[in-house]
Formats: structure tokens, C-alpha cells, sequence
């Protein structure tokens, strides 16, 4: 008999959560395993026109639709004001507040499972963000209910006193890297036995397919340094360009493309001018296929101050592309440990002088392209993580 299997996420729009649950119901045997429903705050999104048909998908008919979509994305009036109290009433007086009073609002959901999903985390204490772990805890009837982490625990907010008592309410806890999950465990060790880690599934075959769709050729005079990422503070974009710089002013001929849109788009252009090195960066915007992008690039660079476990490192090294990384939580096992490329230091001068360092190799920066290329990529030890997750039923 099939496992039922309830998954609750905020919404299906671009995002690095929204991602790994799509790729997750891509991977998961919904045929032969499990019977999943995905149930979804708002069904909006460019990932719920893709799912696998064997996924069922369902919709908050309460008042959690508005953890679903941004103030902006409600064109009715109601709605909009509606979202807008509840966001002020998060700020005043905290989230855990405003979903108890949203909760009398959102029925019961029908039926029981063998196992419910939170799979999107809390953040910080007054943000009007989450809700799954609150829907699952509150609305859905389980034999175990479990709460996923794709964050750095402490750097994201989430650690926080209603935070820590929801997450001592479920019976599981899966993060998404061993990395997290010491993060977690060290800010939370009486819940370590809970803990376990469940790494992020990929379309490793799609990935693939879509780098090699018109795949963007570079200069080859220059040795091509790629950054996919959203263009806020906290990707520190103006790191890896300052970076750029060192290496240009010491006799590297280095080119930096940046995929991806974003808030500090103006500021990193206008950086990029005031530095003189509008020859030596280029902005491709947001893209729907970055992976054309990064497939003849020589090197993938991530300049993050913080991250959880980035699926765009996995993502780069399927594609054989070497990856140097600022130390985040999940660098060292996602890179160093997997002989794909460099950390440094979380620091600029670190920075500056690890990509001086890597681009002035070329041959050891062709020798691990050249071994990730003949590396096969595949979900097995995720599933297996997946599968022993829903094995240790109470």
C-alpha cells in the first residue's frame, strides 16, 4: 500500500524552497510509493504548471491565501487590506499572533495522513512569512508530521522562542544539509534527536538539457567567471565584482557575468562604472534557463555572506563547472569534501585573493572541469535520506 503524504508550502513561485520541492515530487515514486498531495496557501507560481500528474494539488480556501502572495500581488482591494493587517499586526505584536487569529478562520483540513510536510521554515519573530509549520501543527490530522529546514538557523531569524517551540512539537526535523543541521542542533541540542539530514533532489537531466539550448559562448581570451544568484544584500554581488577588479589590476584577464535580477541591480551597475569595468562585467537580467549560461563558463562564483545549502553549487557541478565559494554553512561538504572547488574566508580580502589565486591555475582550474565532466549525477542519496526519514515512524 502507498504512503499518504501531505506536503504544505506557501506557493510555487520561483524560489530556492519552491525548487526543491518541485524537484522533490519530480523524484519521488508516485506511482508505485507514495499517493502525494501538495497543498498550497496559493496555487500561483511558474513550478504548479509543471508537477507530475500523479500529484495531487489543493488550496487554502481561508485566510492562510494570504501567507501565499506578496501586498502587491492581490489586486483586490479587500484582499490587499485584508494582507495588510495582518502583516502590521505581525510587526506589532509577532507572527505567532496573527496566524492565531488567522487559524480561526482556516477550517480542518479532510483527512488523515501518514506523514504531513511543513516544508517552508519560520523566519524572524515579526515577519509575516511561513505559516507552514503552523497549518500542519494546527489543521492537518498525521501519524508523524515532519518540518523541513532549508536555512542557516541563526543567520535567517528563525531562532527565536516561537520558533523553537513549534519545532519541539514535531516528531522529525529534516534539514537540508549536514551543514544546517549542525546549525540547527547548536542552537537547539535538546531536539538533536529529531534532526536529521534530507539533501536537496535535482533534475539533473533537465539541468542538462537546458544548458545545452543555445548555450551562451564567451571570449575566450578571458577566462569567464559566472554568478547566478538574486541581486540582493545578502548574495554580496559587489563582493565578487570588486574581486574582478583585484585580479584585472594584477594581469588576469578576467570577464564576470551575473544572471539574475533583483533590488541592488542599480547600485551593482553603478559600482560597476565607478570601478571603470563596464568591459569586464556584463548583467544578463533574470533568466528562465541561466544553466545556457553556465555551461562554457570557466568558473561558478558564490560571494553569499550567508546561505543554507545552495542548489545552484550542485547545479554548477553537474554542469562540470568548478565553483569557489565564500564559507558559508554548507560550503565545506558541498565543495572542499566533494573535490568541486575552493572556500575562502567570508571576507572581501579573502575574496580578492582566493579568485587571484584559482584564476591564476588554469590548469588545475581545466583539470577538476574536466574530472566533474565525467562525474554522474543523480538523486539516490537524497531519496534514500528521504526514504529512512519516512521509515522512523513513532
Amino acid at each position: 500500500m502507498k504512503k499518504t503524504i501531505l506536503i504544505v508550502n506557501n506557493n510555487m513561485q520561483v524560489g530556492g524552497v519552491q525548487k526543491s520541492l518541485y524537484n522533490l515530487l519530480w523524484s519521488l515514486d508516485t506511482v508505485n510509493q507514495y499517493d502525494v498531495t501538495l497543498f498550497l496557501f496559493c496555487k500561483t507560481g511558474e513550478y504548479v504548471n509543471d508537477l507530475p500528474p500523479g500529484v495531487k494539488v489543493e488550496e487554502s480556501k481561508g485566510f492562510f491565501r494570504y501567507l501565499g502572495k506578496s501586498q502587491s500581488e492581490f489586486r483586490n482591494l479587500r484582499d490587499a487590506l485584508v494582507r495588510g493587517l495582518f502583516a502590521l499586526i505581525s510587526r506589532l505584536f509577532g507572527r505567532t499572533t496573527a496566524l492565531k487569529l488567522m487559524l480561526l478562520f482556516e477550517p480542518i483540513h479532510e483527512g488523515t495522513y501518514d506523514y504531513a510536510i511543513s516544508f517552508l521554515h519560520n523566519g524572524r519573530a515579526e515577519a509575516f512569512y511561513g505559516g507552514t509549520q503552523d497549518y500542519v501543527l494546527n489543521r492537518i490530522k498525521a501519524k508523524k508530521k515532519i518540518a523541513f529546514l532549508h536555512c542557516d538557523y541563526n543567520n535567517c531569524g528563525a531562532n527565536n522562542k516561537d520558533n523553537n517551540r513549534m519545532m519541539a512539537q514535531f516528531d522529525a526535523i529534516a534539514a537540508c544539509s549536514d551543514g544546517c543541521r549542525a546549525v540547527f542542533e547548536s542552537a537547539l541540542p535538546h531536539l538533536k534527536d529529531k534532526c536529521v539530514t534530507v539533501r536537496n533532489c535535482h533534475r539533473y537531466n533537465e539541468i542538462k538539457t537546458n544548458a545545452g539550448t543555445e548555450p551562451q559562448h564567451y571570449d575566450s581570451q578571458f577566462i569567464n567567471v559566472i554568478t547566478v544568484a538574486r541581486l540582493s544584500h545578502e548574495k554580496a554581488i559587489d563582493r565578487g565584482i570588486k574581486a574582478v577588479k583585484n585580479s584585472l589590476e594584477n594581469g588576469i584577464q578576467v570577464k564576470y557575468h551575473i544572471v539574475g535580477g533583483g533590488s541592488e541591480y542599480e547600485k551593482l551597475l553603478e559600482l560597476t562604472k565607478t570601478l571603470g569595468m563596464e568591459n569586464n562585467v556584463v548583467f544578463y537580467s533574470e533568466q528562465s534557463n541561466p544553466y545556457r549560461f553556465m555551461k562554457n563558463a570557466d568558473l561558478f562564483l558564490l560571494t553569499s555572506y550567508h546561505e543554507a545549502a545552495p542548489m545552484v553549487i550542485d547545479e554548477a557541478v553537474c554542469l562540470g563547472l568548478p565553483v569557489l565559494t565564500t564559507q558559508t554553512t554548507s560550503s565545506q561538504e558541498m565543495v572542499t569534501n566533494e573535490g568541486c572547488g575552493w572556500v575562502c574566508e567570508n571576507s572581501q580580502e579573502a575574496l580578492n585573493e582566493a579568485l587571484f589565486a584559482v584564476l591564476s591555475d588554469k590548469n588545475e582550474l581545466k583539470a577538476i572541469k574536466s574530472r566533474l565532466l565525467t562525474r554522474q549525477a543523480d538523486n539516490s542519496k537524497a531519496l534514500a535520506q528521504f526514504g529512512a526519514l519516512l521509515k522512523d515512524q513513532k
